[in-house]
Order: C-alpha cells, then structure tokens, then sequence
C-alpha cells in the first residue's frame, strides 16, 4: 500500500465521563488496521487527561504526524431539557491540530457517520471516512476519490486490538473497563435510532474464538478482568451470544463483564450462561412498559417479554437496569404511569429514564417529526432537537419527574440534581469497575 512509516495519530476526542469513562475502542481497532499496513500509529485519548489541549500539542510536537484521525463519538449527550453539545470542544481540538501541526485531517467515529457534510465543514477537515474506520481510513490513505468515504467490511476477521496496544496507546492502563465489540449492524427498526445508519442493517458477528482471543490478551498482558460488550443488541443473534460464552468459559477465563441485551429472549436459561461466562450486569433497552409505546416505537417486544427478561437475570443473580424513552408518539399520562409500574413489578437495580427523544437525520422519527409540523425537512439536526407528543414537554417532564422523586433507584439524566450529580464521583471511587447503575441500592 506504500503506508510503511507513514505517522498517523489518532485522537479520540471524547470527555464525556458521565455516566461512565468510555474506553476509545474504535480508535484502537482503526490502529490495529493501521499497523498491519506498516503505519507508525499512536493513540491520543482527550478523556484520559486533565488538560487536553496543553497535551495534544506535546503530543503533536513529539510524534510529528503526517495525519490526524479525529474520531467524533457523539455531538451531545442527547439529554433533555439539559443538553450538553460538545461541537465546541470539537471545534477547539481541530483548532490546535491546524496551530501545532502541519498533518492532513481526517474524521471518523460515528458522530461523523451520521452529519458527515455538516462536520467536514465545520472542522475543515481534508477527508473523512463513515462507516467501518477500519476501512475507511486505509481507502482515504490510498486516496480513493472522496472527501468522504464509506467504510465497510463485509466481516469482522480483521477487527481486534493491536497486540503490543501499550506501545501505541498507553492511556490503555488508565481504564478499568475496556469496550470490547463482537457484532456490528442491527435487524432492528426502532424509530429514533441510528444503528443502521452507522453499521447496517445486517448483523454482522466476529468469530467467538477470536473475541475469547483478545480477552485472554488483555486480561495476561494488561491485567484487565472487566469488560463492557459494545454490541448494540449482545443478543441480536443469541446462538452467537452462547457461543462467545462458551469460548470465554472453555478458557477458564478470569472476566466479569456487561452487556447491552434486548429484553425478548426465546431461551431464558441463557442468562445462566451468561453468569457463568463472567456477565455481572445487563442493560436492558426496554424504552417502554406499554404495549402501545413499544409498538409506536417498532421495538419488536412486549411488556411480556420485559417481565420474562427481568425474571431470567433475577434467576441467574445477574443485575440489570431499565433504560426508558418517555415521550414517543402517542405518550400519554396512562402509558407513563403504565411505565412505571412495570418497573414496581419487574424490580430492576436501577432504571434510567431519558425524557423526549433525541432526533436524528434519515429516521423514522425526523420522518414523523417533519410530517407532524415539529421539523421542517430541511432543519439542522446538528444541534439537539427532541420529539414530544404534540411537541409539548411540560407535562411530560412534570409526569416523569413526580414518579422518579418517588423511586430511590431512577435516574434522570438531563435533570438538575446536586446530590446524583455528585453521586457517580463519589461512588466511582468506592467501585471504581462497576456500571455506576449497580451501585445503587435495591428499592
């Protein structure tokens, strides 16, 4: 490919530490690609430092590279009505890397997947890759026509970490919980989400021996025991699931991790593997207690199928957690209220309710949202905008607000509230592995 000794810094521009640190996982899989190429590859992780800016210009000066892959994770934390943007922050990176260094840049990560012309012009970037970065940026280095390309593997053999990972990315030894990827796409067709966008519609699945692989490297060479399953659905296909269970279990291997699952299962004993694999806590993209939401939103499950998830992880001593999405078409005073005693019922360690849904350009909900007079087509989605029923959210918050007060164990991001805004500091310092969520008392 004529990259041998090409100088290539790849900067994770995350500082979103709530609700928890996020390990850069994309850009330490885009480096492996890299250095199979013959690249020279270091990793820069803007969440890992007290003093970003100060950092990435040592890090520009000593490393000198040729190009800088900027990975944008997300442009807010899609919280309502307290929205953080991060654009500024992203602004203020592209900024230094044009003052410090004379090296091309390029985008990536899945922030740019979804507004890639958008971010191309506000960070004058020279290229940028949507998609598998794994591909796209070793097409953008091969300069294939763009500026921006699509990135896309038809399968995941090539994806994993780097061996030797230290060398390239030393932050690595900063994180207690690594991010670790066995699928990519999702068969799904929730309204609001943006997963098929970013890697397709298609499940797409890593061989379980090669996942078993790179648990056993990081767990002998790093020291690492907890892991966090990035997969949008772990479950989507549950024969994969059980088959990545058994490959960490036939290695003995000495992992306790987390897992986001969709809450319909054709085989509850499966949560018993999963115990025995090493899962200690699940998050449940549950969104809804009521049939009628669940089926304005296209979840694909019912309130009975929540029930029969929750009773399979109490079963196999596994925690988990409800993730709620007040606020879909047709919410009403009657469906919150049905929400909220599901979870009486269903008794998860902890439910985190987001209020209003974060729109998004090419679904289903900006279709609704333009057809409802809530958008105009041609509205920018760069800045957060969120869908309420009949566009009002007052009561909505009002609603929500009063159940939660009631219920030590909900969390509502996008709230202000000095005693759980301190909370995850606290307690992330008494179990500084866990999911935040888990440290919350039983109701």
């Amino acid at each position: 490919m004529g990259n041998s000794g090409l100088r290539v810094l790849l900067l994770s521009a995350s500082r979103e530490h709530f609700p928890e640190p996020v390990f850069p996982l994309g850009a330490a899989y885009v480096a492996s690609a890299l250095l199979r190429e013959g690249a020279q590859v270091r990793v820069f992780d803007a969440g890992s430092t007290p003093f970003p800016l100060r950092s990435l210009r040592r890090a520009l000066e000593r490393f000198r590279p040729d190009i800088v892959g900027l990975s944008l994770r997300n442009v807010d934390n899609a919280a309502y009505p307290r929205s953080r943007c991060y654009l500024p922050g992203y602004v203020r990176i592209a900024c230094e890397v044009r003052a410090s260094s004379r090296a091309a840049l390029f985008l990536g990560g899945s922030a740019f997947s979804i507004f890639p012309e958008e971010l191309m012009r506000l960070l004058r970037a020279e290229g940028g890759a949507t998609g598998d970065g794994e591909d796209g940026i070793l097409r953008l280095l091969r300069g294939e026509e763009g500026p921006i390309l699509r990135g896309r593997l038809d399968g995941l053999d090539s994806v994993g970490f780097p061996r030797g990972i230290r060398s390239v990315f030393p932050g690595i030894d900063r994180y207690r919980v690594i991010g670790v990827q066995t699928t990519r796409g999702c068969p799904q067709s929730c309204i609001y989400c943006t997963y098929p966008i970013l890697e397709g519609d298609a499940l797409r699945a890593r061989d379980p021996e090669a996942v078993a692989d790179d648990l056993a490297f990081l767990s002998r060479e790093h020291g690492k025991r907890d892991y966090f399953f990035v997969d949008s659905i772990f479950n989507a296909d549950e024969g994969h699931m059980e088959r990545v269970c058994r490959a960490i279990l036939s290695r003995n291997l000495p992992v306790r991790f987390t897992c986001h699952l969709r809450p319909a299962v054709s085989d509850p004993s499966l949560f018993g593997l999963l115990a025995r694999a090493g899962c200690r806590s699940v998050e449940f993209g549950t969104d809804s207690g009521s049939d009628r939401i669940l089926s304005s939103l296209a979840k694909g499950f019912s309130a009975d199928d929540i029930r029969v998830a929750s009773d399979a992880c109490r079963k196999a001593r596994i925690d988990f957690c409800h993730y709620l999405l007040f606020g879909g078409p047709g919410e009403s005073a009657d469906t919150v209220a049905e929400t909220a005693r599901l979870m009486d019922e269903t008794k998860p360690k902890a439910v985190v309710a987001m209020t209003g849904l974060r729109i998004y350009p090419r679904t289903n909900l900006h279709r609704i949202a333009v057809q409802e007079g809530i958008l105009q087509p041609d509205d920018s989605l760069l800045g957060p905008r969120h869908y309420f029923p009949r566009g009002d959210p007052s009561w909505l918050l009002a609603k929500v607000g009063e159940i939660a007060g009631r219920r030590r164990n909900w969390f509502l991001p996008g709230r202000r509230d000095w005693s759980r805004a301190m909370a995850p500091r606290l307690l992330r310092l008494i179990h500084p592995a866990r999911p935040l969520w888990r440290t919350f008392r039983q109701p």
